[in-house]
């Protein structure tokens, strides 16, 4: 679909192109060689494209003062929250750590000694 209109774009552009050499040749003085004709063409049409260049710089320059003014006011807060909520994940899971984790573990150090200990007391192995 994409290629069709851009090939349709090129097109009319092509046609618009070669339609406005040939106005302007057929414009031409008749004390013109049309050598003369064809480079007094080519200026035009070289004149035309510098300013093309400098329309189409100056809206580059405008997308980058535009993305920079974006990037002030909208991404760097949103970086400064993303900084803020990770530093939170961080303290959580750090008491999840110490105040969660480290009792399980204790608690399974205890009966795992607590086994081992009935085990040594009564002489039995649980793994027969």
């Amino acid at each position: 679909m994409r290629r069709g209109w851009v090939w349709v774009t090129v097109g009319v552009l092509l046609v618009i192109f070669i339609g406005l050499f040939v106005l302007l040749y057929l414009l031409g003085g008749a004390d013109q060689s049309p050598l003369e004709r064809t480079r007094d063409i080519s200026i035009i049409f070289l004149s035309l494209s510098g300013v093309l260049v400098v329309l189409l710089l100056g809206a580059l320059v405008g997308v980058m003062v535009w993305l920079a003014l974006l990037l002030k006011d909208k991404v760097i807060p949103l970086l400064e929250q993303l900084t803020e909520a990770a530093a939170r994940v961080r303290g959580t899971t750090e008491f999840v750590s110490e105040e969660v984790v480290s009792p399980i573990i204790s608690a399974y150090g205890t009966v795992a000694g607590l086994r081992a200990m009935i085990r040594t007391v009564t002489g039995r192995d649980r793994r027969r």
